[in-house]
């Protein structure tokens, strides 16, 4: 095998390798959000069976409104760090395989 074809061959599996991770990365993400976002439905679930009243039904979601606001953008907040990095991450991974 030529050296070229070698070097070529190994550019591709360090190419695929880093895609792989970052895809990896981000569905462990999701897959963590989505455990988030199930308990906060179970902890709603858990208020409103508590409930005696439809007023204090309703104060007590209203309540949890914030607690939601916060994972929301936090997992939002992650979720672009990650897309971020991956597509810069191969963006660069490119450019090298490119220069050389």
């Amino acid at each position: 095998m030529s050296h070229l074809v070698k070097a070529t061959q190994e550019k591709g599996e360090i190419y695929l390798d880093r895609v792989l991770g970052g895809v990896a990365l981000i569905a462990l993400h999701e897959a963590g959000s989505l455990q988030g976002h199930l308990e906060g439905v179970n902890e709603r679930l858990r208020v409103a069976r508590k409930a005696r009243s439809l007023g204090e039904l309703l104060r007590d979601q209203l309540d949890l409104l914030p607690e939601t606001r916060n994972r929301f953008v936090r997992d939002h907040h992650v979720r672009r760090g990650l897309w971020n990095g991956f597509v810069s991450d191969l963006t660069g991974e490119m450019k090298r395989s490119g220069d050389a």
